[in-house]
């Protein structure tokens, strides 16, 4: 049967130059028209809530809405449970779309920015939070779950304490079950079944339900639009909205670039939004083939609307605001391009134009290169956000980003010797403008430089370093030598007998050489090992030096590294090397992640350690499944201590690619000294590691002395990982006897909670021996973690144990007395 179409109308067709004047006005000329009465009645409604409150929400809702409303706000049960009954199809979208903005927009956040104009002179501008947001999500003619996520995530990622939510109720007084589910999703703090002009009046000046915010941000309808710019002197808000709208810039020159089909399929999505959307396609090239190309779009467009649901809306706004117009050059198309300063932009050109003619477009909303770059994708799911300048406003305007949930703080800092030095210059310009009082202030500063002495702080940084760098502590354990040191958990049985051979007898040129690239050689060896693929190995001096290169390679300045707390002492410092954000989690009162809380931190990278270090506590597999699934970036996994547990998540890293599994050979195979670590990953991740931190960074001797250890020294490194094993539970048994309570370890060492650890940790160290004390370990209190080694190492350990004990119970007896 064949289908019956019928012809589109646009409101324009054919070259620019043939435009007549009202025609171009009325392509031109988008700025919102909002008539008087529309502006007269919002006025209205906006004196009504800043004299009645509530009560004119409520006359609203009811004449509005018609529903008589109780209460305004929606119990978070509700979100839940309109979460839990969503389709999981459309679930499943709606996480991956929160994913994905979660991630373009922390790669967006921004930072703190310090200049040093002359030496002595420092100035800063810092992002600072907004207090509490507003998100308006619109439930007319439909409801936009993808709105409330553009407006709710970027916020809680730029650090927003608070996020509320307006959106109209239905006639059973809630809103949109799809709303609430996103409301859910987007972990939102508070629900307001209220809309129109009346909820934006709400949220700006307050009302005893509804708290004012510091920033209202969302599309709406005509009356949502003017509320907002009516009440732009009582609260921020994001750029002004009009209808959506769409330019298509195409090149003619090959059907490749600008397909009818792709052209007609877009101008067609977004026309449905409403009468007033306006869609533009502008061609260039030759007027013959412009000309073509436009006879098929039409076509196109006759078959697409003929066949969307929404039909009748897509042919008004193309009657009103829709045309086709074509340009002789590509410079005149861009031209056009930039005055229009489209809300959605798509660009057809070709692969070799695509940078230079994406580089020239100066003003629109966002830009999606090529064909397959459907603005749908971008209103959905690719994280780039969707609420953007309209009716020209791009001229002047962005779209949303984590910049508009943040102000800025700007701070400066001048020592007494630049003091010295601007005073002069700075009198005379404060005589110039007739203020005495500031010419004084300055030259009070007249030789201060010889007075007295800058800050210490900034005299101890020369005026070159990072600003960052201040709060960056310097590692240091203090682990003096002593006779017996039981702190650092490396191999106290030696060296592996053949890794021995190798380092005796290994010759002159693997020293006077530079190393392997990449240790492509070791890579071979422990991927056998493990158990995958040479191409998912990356290896480096330490973990530790894969630890700190993945952070690099995977943390944009600003990110949040999250970690479970307690753990290895360097995630934070390597954070804040790096300009990452680090936020720790205090683990459950099981020794397992409060895997809700880390997530909830919206981490670029998740860390967690397992066994743990210092409580030797495993994670349990399931745990660390559902870190992978649901963290929104990087999961580290740190199994420097798999060995001795005899469990590993190698498997999961050979089958996802957002995990890293990080292992060392610092202790089951005793080659701590030689600083020998690597990470298991899918192929682009080791890549992206390998990039950041470089080549040679395995010596020589190393990798030599690892690939024996390998080879040759596997039965020794089992037998004394059984051997590490058997003697943590005996140490286990030797402490229970003494009255305490080791914690359960699947490590090579044992952490042992104990009263007064400092103590009797600098006790330990008078007699020679080092354990390594914990201070207020979270659930468990002071505690000595004891790395385990032959037993005749723990028997001279204990008898310091008990000698230490007696002597800081006797200190404490003596002082209480």
């Amino acid at each position: 049967m064949t289908r019956v179409t019928t012809p589109v109308e646009l409101r324009a067709v054919g070259p620019l130059s043939s435009l007549d004047a009202e025609t171009r006005r009325v392509l031109m000329d988008r700025a919102s028209s909002t008539n008087a009465d529309v502006r007269a009645r919002t006025r209205d409604m906006i004196e009504q809530v800043r004299a009645r409150g509530d009560d004119a929400l409520r006359e609203f809702a009811l004449a509005f809405d018609g529903v008589a409303l109780p209460a305004f706000e929606v119990p978070r049960a509700l979100w839940d449970a309109a979460l839990d009954a969503l389709d999981t199809s459309l679930r499943t979208a709606l996480e991956r779309a929160a994913r994905n903005i979660a991630s373009v927009h922390e790669a967006l956040r921004p930072t703190e920015i310090v200049s040093t104009p002359e030496p002595g002179i420092t100035v800063g501008r810092r992002p600072d939070p907004l207090q509490r947001v507003g998100i308006y999500a619109p439930g007319g003619r439909a409801a936009y779950p993808s709105s409330l996520l553009m407006g709710a995530i970027p916020a809680r990622v730029a650090g927003v304490r608070e996020v509320i939510v307006c959106t109209p109720p239905g006639k059973d007084g809630l809103p949109s079950p799809v709303v609430l589910a996103a409301a859910a999703l987007a972990n939102v703090d508070r629900v307001f079944a209220i809309g129109g002009a009346g909820a934006v009046a709400a949220m700006a000046l307050g009302t005893t339900s509804v708290p004012r915010v510091d920033r209202i941000v969302g599309p709406g309808n005509a009356y949502v639009a003017e509320a907002k710019l009516q009440l732009v002197n009582s609260v921020a808000i994001d750029a002004p909205a009009g209808p959506s709208e769409l330019l298509v810039l195409a090149d003619t020159s090959t059907m490749a670039n600008a397909d009818a089909n792709v052209i007609a399929r877009e101008m067609t999505a977004q026309a449905e939004h409403d009468p007033d959307a306006a869609v533009l396609a502008v061609l260039f090239g030759s007027s013959d083939e412009a000309r073509a190309l436009s006879e098929r779009i039409r076509l196109a467009l006759d078959v697409e609307v003929s066949s969307t649901p929404r039909g009748e809306i897509v042919r008004q706004s193309l009657a009103a605001r829709g045309a086709i117009v074509w340009c002789a050059t590509r410079e005149e198309a861009v031209a056009l391009a930039n005055e229009w300063a489209a809300e959605h932009l798509l660009l057809l050109v070709g692969d070799t134009e695509r940078q230079g003619t994406l580089a020239t477009l100066r003003n629109a909303g966002t830009v999606f290169v090529g064909a397959s770059s459907s603005v749908a994708f971008g209103d959905y799911m690719t994280g780039a956000n969707h609420v953007l300048p309209t009716a020209g406003a791009g001229r002047s305007y962005s779209g949303l980003s984590t910049l508009d949930f943040v102000r800025w703080t700007t701070w400066q800092e001048v020592s007494p010797s630049a003091a010295d030095r601007l005073s002069a210059d700075v009198g005379r310009f404060a005589d110039s403008e007739s203020l005495p009082a500031h010419a004084a202030a300055a030259r009070a500063w007249s030789g201060a430089s010889g007075s007295m002495k800058d800050s210490v702080k900034t005299e101890s940084r020369t005026s070159f370093a990072r600003r960052l760098y201040d709060a960056v502590p310097l590692y240091d354990p203090k682990r003096s030598p002593v006779a017996l040191d039981l702190t650092d958990n490396t191999n106290l049985w030696g060296l592996p007998p053949e890794a021995e051979r190798t380092l005796r007898e290994s010759p002159a040129a693997r020293v006077t050489r530079y190393p392997s690239l990449y240790a492509a050689e070791l890579k071979e060896e422990l991927a056998r090992f493990v158990g995958t693929t040479a191409d998912r190995i990356v290896t480096g001096c330490g973990s530790d030096d894969i630890l700190d290169s993945a952070m690099r390679a995977f943390g944009e300045p600003g990110s949040v590294v999250a970690s479970s707390e307690p753990s290895f002492a360097m995630i934070p410092i390597f954070a804040q090397m790096n300009g990452l954000r680090y936020v720790g989690v205090t683990e459950l009162a099981d020794h397992q992640p409060d895997v809700d809380a880390l997530l909830a931190a919206n981490p670029r990278i998740l860390y967690l350690c397992t066994p743990n270090n210092p409580t030797g506590a495993l994670v349990a597999r399931e745990t660390i499944e559902r870190v992978i699934r649901e963290a929104p970036g990087v999961v580290f996994l740190d199994e420097a201590y798999a060995e001795f547990a005899g469990v590993s998540a190698v498997d999961l890293a050979n089958r996802v690619d957002n995990l890293l599994v990080i292992r060392t050979m610092s202790k089951a195979f005793g080659l701590a000294g030689l600083r020998v670590g690597y990470g298991i990953g899918s192929p682009a991740l080791v890549r992206d590691v390998e990039k950041s931190r470089g080549p040679y960074k395995l010596n020589a001797m190393a990798e030599q002395v690892a690939l024996s250890a390998l080879r040759e020294d596997r039965v020794w490194v089992d037998e004394h990982v059984a051997l590490a094993v058997a003697n943590r539970e005996r140490l286990a048994v030797a402490m229970r006897e003494r009255g305490f309570a080791p914690l359960a370890s699947s490590a090579n060492y044992l952490c042992v909670p104990v009263p007064n650890a400092v103590d009797i940790g600098q006790a330990l160290r008078a007699r020679g021996v080092a354990a390594r004390p914990f201070p207020a370990l979270p659930h468990i209190g002071d505690a000595l973690r004891i790395s385990v080694g032959p037993w005749e190492l723990l028997e001279q350990f204990l008898t310091a144990f008990d000698s230490a004990i007696d002597s800081v119970v006797a200190e404490s007896t003596a002082r209480q007395s």
